[in-house]
C-alpha cells in the first residue's frame, strides 16, 4: 500500500468559500442600492391632500367633495396634446367662478405636478398645461377658493375625460 498523497488546493479555489463570500457580498450591494434609490427618490408626496393624523387614523377634508356632490356638479376635460390647450366644460349648474383650476398629479413624482388655470370664456373655461402628456394622470378640478372638486384620470393616448366628485351625491 501505498500512502496517498494529499493536494491541497489554495483557498481561493474552493467552491464552498465563494459560495460563502458570494451571499453577504450581494446582499450588502442590495442593501446600498436601496439606500440610493431612497436618496435619490424625491422627497414630495405623491398625493397632494391635506390629511390630519389622529391616532393611528387619516383623515381628510372632504369638504370641497361633498359641495361638488350637493351641486350635482360634473365636466368635461378636453386637451390638445400637441399644444397642451385645456378646455373645460360643465354642464347643468354652472359655477360662477371666473377662474378654476386643473391640478395634474404625477403618480409617484410630487416634483412633476403642474397646475394649469383655467378662464371664463362663455360657457366653458380654456387654459394651457406644459407638462408632458405623455404619461397617464390623475385630475383636479377646483374652485380658485377651494369651495368644490372634481377628479379624473388622464390614460395616456386619451384626449378627453369626464371629472366628477370623489364621493357620491346626497
Amino acid at each position: 500500500m501505498t500512502p496517498e498523497i494529499e493536494h491541497k488546493r489554495p483557498w481561493y479555489r474552493e467552491p464552498m468559500v465563494w459560495l460563502m463570500l458570494a451571499l453577504p457580498a450581494a446582499a450588502v450591494i442590495a442593501g446600498l442600492t436601496t439606500v440610493a434609490i431612497a436618496v435619490r427618490a424625491s422627497g414630495d408626496d405623491a398625493v397632494p391632500e391635506s390629511v390630519r393624523r389622529t391616532a393611528q387614523m387619516q383623515v381628510a377634508d372632504l369638504a370641497a367633495d361633498r359641495q361638488a356632490a350637493q351641486r350635482k356638479l360634473r365636466a368635461l376635460m378636453q386637451v390638445t396634446r400637441s399644444t397642451g390647450a385645456v378646455r373645460v366644460s360643465i354642464p347643468g349648474d354652472t359655477p360662477n367662478d371666473d377662474r378654476i383650476e386643473l391640478h395634474f398629479i404625477h403618480a409617484t413624482d410630487g416634483a412633476l405636478d403642474a397646475t394649469a388655470v383655467l378662464v371664463r370664456s362663455g360657457d366653458v373655461w380654456l387654459g394651457r398645461i406644459d407638462a408632458p402628456l405623455d404619461r397617464p394622470w390623475a385630475l383636479l378640478l377646483t374652485a380658485a377658493d377651494g369651495a368644490w372638486r372634481l377628479q379624473g384620470s388622464l390614460p395616456i393616448g386619451q384626449d378627453s375625460i369626464a371629472l366628477e366628485p370623489a364621493i357620491a351625491g346626497e
